[in-house]
Order: structure tokens, then sequence, then C-alpha cells
């Protein structure tokens, strides 16, 4: 199940970050006009922050939940194999598009809005899948051994799902509170 959701994600990070490098010229043109805009006003940018921290808990507590209810079914694996790989596929093309940008600028931007919030929700969302899969596979198994117990595993899952929720929570608290102070600061560094 580890290789699965490994390959799963690191074939979404290769696709995505592929995908940004060979975007066609007018599209990137946009996207750089649109986050040289963005830089431009990140400084003056004011942030709801209860409505910021509503939505990247609700976000990301979806994101499990979705994950979660896949894995109490038999024919939810590839569904979660798909979620994971969109998952990476999207951190893939974003990291790959903000790190092409000339002279570090990107990969300060890179590091400050994007790696906050993803070194506990990645992990978080990995465990997830994982966990969702092994279910999964012991229902599989359950079909052809009726005496195959599955109280224990369903109790283990609700317990580590239970886990990765509150870790993506914080997640969601880091994105609200944490990246949009970076963001700024990094848009004064780039400013300069």
């Amino acid at each position: 199940m580890y290789l699965l959701a490994t390959v799963a994600l690191l074939a979404g990070l290769a696709f995505g970050g592929w995908g940004a490098h060979h975007l066609d010229g007018q599209k990137t043109v946009q996207l750089s006009e649109y986050l040289e805009m963005f830089v431009s006003q990140a400084g003056s940018i004011s942030i709801d922050r209860p409505l910021a921290v509503k939505n990247a808990i609700t976000n990301n507590l979806f994101f499990i939940g979705m994950v979660y209810l896949l894995g109490l079914t038999v024919v939810g694996a590839p569904v979660i194999l798909a979620l994971l790989f969109a998952r990476g596929f999207s951190l893939g093309f974003t990291l790959g598009f903000l790190t092409r940008q000339g002279n570090g600028e990107g990969i300060l931007l890179a590091l400050t809005s994007v790696l906050p919030q993803n070194i506990l929700l990645l992990p978080a969302i990995f465990m997830a899948c994982v966990a969702a899969l092994s279910f999964s596979w012991l229902l599989i198994k359950r079909f052809h051994d009726s005496r195959m117990p599955v109280c224990p595993g369903l109790m283990g899952y609700h317990l580590l799902i239970l886990i990765v929720a509150c870790i993506a929570a914080a997640a969601g608290l880091v994105e609200a509170f944490v990246t949009p102070q970076l963001i700024k600061a990094a848009a004064a560094i780039l400013a300069k």
C-alpha cells in the first residue's frame, strides 16, 4: 500500500512539474503577470482570519473525509489513488511554475506559500490514503474469508483517520496564520 501511494503521489508531482514547464507561451505570460500583480499587492492585502481558518480547515478535512469514506468501500481504492495523484499534480504544478520564475524569486515564493502547511498536510494525506487503501484491501480479503475479523482493523482505521484529521486541521491553522505572514515577508523582500 505504501508503494502504491508513493507511486501515485510521485507520479502526480512529476506530471505536475512537467505540465508547469511545458505550458504554452500565452498561459505562462498570463500566470506570470498574475503572480507579479499578486506579489506587488501582497503586502497590502488584508486577510479575514476567521474565514481563512474556516476555509483552510474545511478544505483539508473535506479531502480527508473523502479518503476516509472511500476507504470504507471495496471499490474506493482506485479513486483514492486518483485523489493522491491529483494532490501531487497540483502541488507539482505549483512548485514547478513558481521555481521557473527567475533569480530565485519563485523559489522564495514556493518556500513561503506552499511549504509551511504542506509540511503537515502532505504526510497526513499520505497516511490517510495508505490507511484507506489498507482497510479497503482488508474488505477485499474479507470477501474470500468471511471468518476474517474486520472490527480491529476498523477501530484502527477510525483512530488513524482521527489523528490525521487533527494534523490536517493543524495544517489549516498554519495555512491561515503562518503562510500569509511569510508571503508578505517574501513580497516585501521581492519588492526591493
